[in-house]
């Protein structure tokens, strides 16, 4: 009979130790703890103060089917009100859906049983407030970024006596993130951006806010860039003079340019050490077209310099950029060079007599016979191409209509390019190279 009571006694204390160790869930819930009074409370982070998406869900602790009966707790009564006739019979499992803030409990029967769980549904919103960028805080150095937040106080209540409290920890802070096209950029909530963005069309920066529990909040501002970014491309870079260059802008958020041309960076050079120490004037002009086109004439090394400039109300803003540096507009200097031998005998290869030039101003060719007779000649004072000169000065081997005898024929050819002189000096003061070339040429008219 005592062992009988023993055994009875140990099950009692068994099925009390199991509905003690039952309590609500909520697989759907960002967070869970216990209130400082030992309260479950469940969090849920919400868009809006209004957010209704709690779930709460219990399991019978009896082995029978029960009934779940739900209330919810009324501050004013301090007290649990039926919550919205919520009844569930003849089930081992219930779940209250769509729960807004608030304290539930439900109570399980079955067969004279009865246990009651209770836990606290809590909607955690964070809201931007303000994102702005006043345009007293923007000019063309940075600009700075005011914004604010609201979040929900996470208030609960203890059912016992009424007493208020926050399950928030108030010594973790927020964090707060701002993005630009996906890049982190800056880990505070009202943040100073250097250097602005150039953009011709508004620049999104947006705001991540997170709590201590994992849920957040979003805001966005649009920057309207005060900034130009000065950007050009040059073809060609390099070539015989005279050269023609397209100079293409690429720039961004401007609404003006200003070009400025240098002089051949020898005569830079000439100029600085002519000037002891003294300021320099390089620039050659300058040109205020959108997309230029320049000829340089003469042979030499220039740089170029782009400046855009973008207005605005608080002040204008300018980009400058220059050529990278080793880099440069290469005209190519004067060069001349006279074949001693052509073969005009109509097979296609070295049929003509030619001289290969660059960067040449004026040419004058005359070719003579043994007896001095000048059998070809060629006259022009405004070369631009190389292609020029091999189109109109060659001579084919002919003397009027009848083909010229083999032989050695004398050449004399006097030119003027387009390069300065290297003297230092006469090269500062722009005199081009100008020079006299003579020699002789072998006329074949047999076939290899």
């Amino acid at each position: 009979m005592h062992k009988i009571s023993y055994f009875f006694i140990t099950i009692l204390v068994l099925t009390s130790s199991l509905v003690m160790a039952q309590e609500l869930t909520s697989p759907n819930a960002n967070y869970s703890n216990k209130t400082d009074f030992g309260d479950l409370f469940y969090i849920f982070c919400a868009n809006n103060e209004n957010s209704a998406t709690g779930s709460l869900s219990a399991e019978s602790p009896f082995p029978e089917r029960s009934t779940f009966n739900w209330e919810k707790y009324d501050r004013t009564s301090n007290s649990f009100l039926a919550y919205n006739g919520n009844i569930s019979s003849d089930t081992l499992f219930s779940t209250a859906s769509n729960l807004s803030d608030g304290c539930y409990r439900v109570t399980i029967e079955s067969n004279g049983n009865s246990t009651q769980l209770k836990a606290w549904v809590l909607h955690n919103w964070i809201k931007v407030t303000k994102a702005e960028i006043p345009d007293s805080s923007s000019n063309c150095e940075e600009f700075i970024i005011w914004a604010d937040y609201e979040y929900a106080p996470l208030t609960v209540y203890n059912t016992t006596n009424g007493q208020a409290s926050s399950v928030r920890n108030a010594s973790k802070e927020f964090t707060t993130r701002w993005y630009q096209n996906g890049e982190l950029v800056r880990s505070y909530i009202s943040p100073r951006i250097e250097p602005p963005i150039a953009s011709d069309s508004p620049v999104t920066y947006d705001l991540i806010v997170e709590d201590e529990f994992g849920c957040q909040g979003a805001g966005a501002v649009d920057y309207i860039s005060k900034v130009t970014l000065a950007a050009f491309t040059a073809d060609p870079m390099e070539g015989e003079a005279v050269l023609e260059v397209n100079f293409t802008n690429n720039s961004i958020n401007y609404d003006s340019t200003i070009w400025f041309f240098y002089k051949d960076n020898f005569i830079i050079s000439q100029e600085k050490k002519e000037a002891e120490n003294e300021p320099v004037d390089s620039v050659d002009f300058i040109l205020y077209e959108d997309s230029p086109m320049h000829r340089y004439e003469m042979a030499g090394e220039y740089l170029v310099r782009l400046v855009t400039v973008k207005v605005n109300e608080t002040g204008n803003c300018y980009d400058t950029l220059y050529m990278a540096p080793g880099t440069f507009i290469n005209v190519d200097t004067t060069y001349i060079k006279v074949p001693n031998v052509f073969t005009p005998n109509g097979d296609g290869k070295n049929d003509v007599f030619v001289i290969e030039t660059t960067s040449m101003r004026k040419l004058n060719i005359k070719i003579f016979n043994r007896w001095g007779g000048i059998v070809h000649s060629w006259d022009y004072s405004n070369i631009e191409s190389s292609d020029y000169t091999v189109e109109h000065s060659v001579w084919d081997g002919k003397i009027g209509s009848r083909m010229a005898s083999p032989g050695v024929y004398y050449y004399l050819i006097e030119y003027e390019g387009r390069s300065l002189v290297q003297n230092e000096e006469d090269r500062r003061y722009g005199r081009p190279v100008k020079g006299i070339q003579k020699g002789f040429i072998h006329l074949f008219r047999g076939r290899d």
